[in-house]
């Protein structure tokens, strides 16, 4: 046991506060973990937590479209997981015959570019995707391949061609991406670098955790050349998000990717601890955290093998992928030329 400065989301009044804390191991190997109802290793306590509480402590935290995400997520019956990074990324599921996720699973509603663009860290993926200069990096041969099809048009509005279907437009004619906050490390600075970088975590972190911005080809206009081939120019892109929602965890990374300490009335970050996890994945993560003074309730340890071990347990828990709306902006010219 040790005792050190933590941070306390304090639901009453919508502030952190700085106080301290015991530090108390949780022997994952003998089953004591958020995922079930036991108490941790030496600790002497009534207090129980269920991941499933997890969706009431983000609302009264401010966290609506993360607790919104997350109970879909544990409503979805039977599970279906992704067991590998592609299977994430793209929405295969090995758990249906299929290997598509089924059709409910592509959220594409309780994400709105809008409300994702409110948070000024998005503002510079937002920008370089309206950058010509940027869009035109290393994308040659994409933009050949999306646009190639239609080459015997004059003009095409992509959306019009996907009836306004983000998830269509994706598979068709998108080319380019900015990353925001997609690597394990940097999903955890969202949690413990958040005091220094934005002042506390928030929604969109809480939602999306790592995402990605992307562009897709949205009008595009054809030219015949005189010496053969077709002139192309991509005058206008569509702008969107697109997000895996799945608690896979890449062996890559290091270990079950640490989703911060939480009870029923919210989260609670200990700095010192990022701190030790860039320095090796180790086990400062597996630990209790009981506060003194008036917020004395215990914080538990939440990884992504708690949801993992809660989706086999309950044969529940539906992994999704997000798609935003999309904003279509006029951009420079990307020219090329195509072969007839």
């Amino acid at each position: 046991m040790s005792a050190q400065d933590i941070s306390v989301y304090s639901p009453s009044n919508g502030e952190w506060r700085e106080q301290l804390g015991d530090i108390w191991y949780v022997n994952r190997k003998s089953g004591n973990s958020p995922g079930v109802t036991r108490d941790a290793q030496h600790l002497v306590t009534e207090e129980q937590f269920e991941v499933t509480e997890i969706p009431g402590a983000m609302s009264k935290m401010g966290w609506h479209r993360a607790a919104a995400l997350l109970r879909k997520w544990f409503a979805y019956s039977p599970k279906n997981q992704a067991m590998n990074t592609t299977q994430k990324r793209n929405g295969i599921n090995a758990d249906w015959a299929t290997g598509a996720y089924p059709d409910d699973r592509f959220d594409m509603g309780t994400i709105k570019l809008d409300w994702v663009l409110s948070y000024p860290r998005t503002q510079a993926g937002f920008n370089k995707l309206q950058k010509s200069g940027y869009l035109n990096a290393g994308t040659a041969e994409s933009l050949v391949n999306v646009v190639y099809p239609y080459r015997d048009r004059r003009r095409i509005d992509t959306l019009e061609l996907v009836d306004g279907n983000v998830h269509a437009l994706h598979n068709r004619f998108q080319f380019q991406l900015f990353r925001i906050d997609t690597t394990a490390l940097e999903k955890a600075e969202q949690f413990f670098g958040a005091m220094l970088h934005h002042g506390k975590p928030d929604d969109l972190a809480g939602a999306l955790g790592g995402f990605a911005m992307y562009a897709a080809v949205a009008e595009a206009r054809f030219v015949p050349a005189f010496i053969g081939g077709i002139d192309v120019e991509i005058t206008k892109v569509a702008i969107y998000i697109k997000n895996p929602y799945s608690f896979f965890d890449d062996s890559r990374e290091g270990g079950s990717q640490y989703l911060g300490h939480w009870n029923k009335d919210g989260i609670c970050l200990v700095p010192e601890g990022y701190v030790a996890q860039r320095e090796n994945w180790g086990s400062w993560s597996n630990y209790v955290i009981k506060p003194e003074g008036p917020y004395g309730r215990t914080f538990w340890p939440v990884h992504n093998s708690d949801f993992r071990r809660w989706q086999d347990t309950h044969n529940a828990g539906g992994d999704m992928v997000l798609f935003s709306d999309c904003r279509v902006v006029k951009i420079d010219p990307i020219k090329f030329r195509v072969k007839k």
